[in-house]
């Protein structure tokens, strides 16, 4: 027996060819093959741009893919337009869902009413692409997730051009244009993150492409020599690549990225000047912030007022607040930032910040509570997940707080004095605790002297912001009702204002004179008067909460939320925020609508005692925190059932694809029937067993076949086809052919025969 295919269609004695299609039964299986492997190799390229590395996810991707390919592959040579369609319209649904189920978007973003917030939160991945430094370990899920969506996206691309059905064409999609979407799949990871092995890795890609390319075209006798060619190609590629790999690149691609993207970054400058506001506003976002629990996003402590302005002094406190150790642990809370617009080297958060989280920029501490970066300063694209403190007391737990100031805190009662107007030569005043009494400490230019401080004060500009500040002491039992106190003179009477006039002395103009300005003035004089009265205070400067978007749980913050607020210690409790600008202003007013929309209805504690007058209970010092929700498994289980489908319609396809059409056929011929098309070899409607016979030639298992079942037809003799006869068709089906040629003539007649119908009456 020659070894050659079996053609029904052959007359009889015709020489057999081999197939053109090469090992494969059909050009686009062998396309399919080419596909995989080298998608593949691209896919773990490219979850390497994440860590940790999104490989195994990016695997399973390319595993979707396939089958939709597979189910391209067997659709698009169907004659009924709905076929092709609907297997069209499958494989590309199947590939969109699975690709953002992979990407961890949250899954009740999938509905339709919720795919504007899907949008802007992609938009806002993919915004921030160009930023990032890879492989990328911040906390901002979406660039996360837009990485995922771009590696399938480019996958998925691929093979709709690879297995598009085509309308007069002999094969369906475009090979080439597939070839250059899976080449950017491989070819940016390597741009973005060098490689270990540049050449070794370059050789597998050429390899794999040519595979992909060229393995359709092949002829069986064709394979060992192009082989060999393609395995001569890139070895002389190899030994050429790294003698034109020179110190500087032919093209700097990253400058011209850099030339041609536009500064979006706000850098803001946040020790106070209270002149008019020059800083940019127009509403542009800049950041995005996930919490469980609104607050103030803070940038820097002005720990200093220098005589004229509060400022960030840049000292190192060495110090541990273990006041907030004391404190109910529900107030801690882990944030995520997502820059989306300011240029920094502090890092924003909230309250007290204990520890930026691993996974975002280096940071190191300047002093108890805040942060800067290690290296390069924050930019949009960054972002990074922070352990802050932010206490929310009632006004009994405030009232209750006393007066045990720890040691650190008196460093945040010190006062600066203008060295032009003071005539006792002085050069700060440090001022006594609440409710220790004696005269304040003077700091001279040659050293420290303790008492008095009043006569320097009195002989500088803020002697009656002094006399107001003991004024308001007297009338006060405790700290806190100092503290209200002071808000309540400092707002009263004041006037919110973008344009201060110009002043000498502009704390003191504000509060005894014009009586105009924005939050500089009003958090500057009210952290002055505290200080004068004996409570640790400070400005704290960044932004306030800006607008919740609930259906992504961030807090979305603008440039025109930047803002400074004042923070008073109180012992075991720490820093807590009190805010004394007018809601008039365009941060305030943000806090107030945001308070109304507090999370699970919430209303958030801005201020002193806002919280209301509750009693302690045993909880306030040891409430345990909010039990984690257990982790969702729906995008599993939507993901499986994705796959499950996918396969399931693959399946019905390839068994409609195995039975033969037109009408049914006596049902001993069925077996032969549908085992020729499987084969790829479809008789024609009219031909008949011995027209069959003779186009089979002299192979005796055919022949053998074919006249065993002629007795059982018309002679009604014998059981049709003994085994061994129909193994030897299936050897006659599948010679020449290869593997892939055997493994199909199994498929088109099966060791196991089928059961035996009922009779024929047609």
């Amino acid at each position: 027996m020659a070894a050659t295919a079996v053609r029904a269609d052959l007359p009889a004695g015709g020489a057999r060819e081999a197939p053109a299609t090469g090992p494969l039964a059909a050009p686009t299986i062998a396309r399919l093959v080419g596909f995989v492997p080298l998608a593949l190799f691209g896919a773990l390229h490219w979850g390497g741009l994440l860590a940790p590395g999104a490989g195994g996810t990016m695997v399973v991707g390319v595993i979707v893919v396939a089958a939709a390919g597979a189910l391209l592959v067997r659709t698009s040579p169907d004659p009924r337009h709905a076929v092709r369609a609907g297997g069209a319209l499958a494989a590309v649904f199947g590939m969109a869902l699975t690709g953002l189920l992979l990407a961890g978007v949250p899954t009740h973003l999938l509905a339709p009413r919720d795919w504007d917030e899907l949008a802007g939160g992609i938009a806002q991945g993919m915004e921030s692409l160009p930023a990032i430094t890879v492989p990328y370990r911040g906390a901002d899920e979406w660039v996360r997730s837009a990485l995922v969506l771009s590696g399938m996206a480019l996958t998925g691309f691929a093979v709709l051009l690879a297995f598009w059905p085509r309308r007069r064409a002999p094969t369906p999609g475009f090979p080439i244009a597939a070839a250059v979407a899976l080449g950017a799949l491989y070819t940016i990871p390597i741009v973005e993150r060098a490689p270990h092995s540049p050449y070794l890795g370059g050789a597998m890609f050429c390899v794999l492409l040519a595979m992909f390319l060229w393995l359709e075209r092949l002829r069986a006798d064709q394979v060992g020599v192009a082989i060999l060619c393609v395995v001569a190609v890139t070895i002389a590629g190899a030994l050429v690549a790294p003698r034109l790999d020179t110190g500087s690149p032919w093209i700097d691609y990253e400058q011209i990225a850099e030339d041609l993207q536009p500064e979006k970054a706000v850098a803001f400058t946040w020790d106070h000047a209270y002149g008019p506001m020059t800083w940019p506003r127009d509403g542009r976002e800049v950041l995005r912030i996930k919490a469980a629990d609104q607050a103030y996003w803070k940038t820097v402590n002005l720990d200093e007022f220098n005589g004229l302005r509060w400022i960030d002094s840049g000292q190192i406190r060495r110090v541990v607040d273990t006041e907030t150790l004391k404190s109910r642990p529900d107030w801690f809370q882990t944030i995520r930032v997502v820059d989306r617009g300011v240029r920094s080297r502090q890092f924003i958060a909230a309250g007290q910040t204990l520890q930026i989280l691993p996974g975002g920029p280096g940071a190191v501490s300047l002093e108890p509570g805040t942060f800067q970066t290690a290296g390069d300063p924050l930019k949009p694209g960054s972002s990074y997940r922070a352990r802050v403190y932010t206490p929310r007391p009632s006004t009994r737990q405030l009232r209750a707080a006393g007066t045990a100031y720890p040691e650190f805190a008196t460093d945040y009662l010190d006062m600066r004095l203008p060295e032009a107007a003071s005539q006792t030569s002085a050069a700060a005043v440090r001022f006594h605790a609440f409710g220790s009494g004696g005269e304040p400490d003077v700091l001279f230019r040659n050293g420290f002297q303790p008492g008095h401080g009043v006569a320097a004060v009195q002989a500088s500009p803020y002697a009656r912001m002094y006399a107001l500040a003991q004024s308001l002491r007297a009338g006060a039992k405790t700290p806190y009702d100092f503290v209200q106190a002071v808000l309540d003179r400092v707002k009263n009477g004041a006037t919110y204002s973008e344009n201060p006039p110009p002043s000498r002395v502009p704390l003191v103009d504000f509060m005894f004179g014009a009586r105009l300005g924005y939050c500089q003035q009003f958090s500057g004089a009210m952290a002055l008067l505290l200080r004068m009265g004996g409570v640790p205070a400070r400005v704290a400067t960044g932004f306030s909460p800006g607008d919740l978007d609930r259906k992504r749980g961030e807090y979305i913050v603008r440039d025109d939320d930047a803002h400074s607020w004042v923070e008073a210690y109180f012992p075991g409790l720490g820093w807590i925020t009190e805010d004394p600008t007018p809601a008039a202003s365009p941060a305030r007013s943000q806090i107030d609508d945001a308070a109304g929309r507090a999370l699970a209805g919430r209303r958030p504690d801005f201020g002193l005692g806002q919280a209301g007058d509750r009693p302690s209970s045993p909880g306030d010092l040891g409430f345990a925190p909010a039990a984690q929700p257990a982790p969702d498994r729906t995008p599993y289980v939507v993901l499986g059932v994705v796959i499950v489908a996918l396969l399931v319609g693959g399946g019905t396809l390839l068994v409609r694809r195995g039975r033969p059409p037109g009408p049914p056929v006596a049902p001993e011929l069925a077996e032969l029937h549908r085992a020729l098309h499987r084969s790829g070899r479809t008789p024609p409607t009219a031909m008949t067993l011995s027209a069959l016979e003779r186009s089979l030639g002299g192979s005796d298992g055919a022949l053998g076949y074919l006249r065993a079942l002629r007795d059982q037809r018309f002679r009604e003799v014998g059981d049709g086809p003994s085994p061994a006869q129909r193994r030897a068709l299936r050897r006659e089906l599948g010679e020449g052919l290869g593997l892939g040629g055997r493994l199909r003539a199994w498929w088109a007649l099966p060791p196991a025969r089928p059961r035996r119908r009922a009779p024929y009456t047609g």
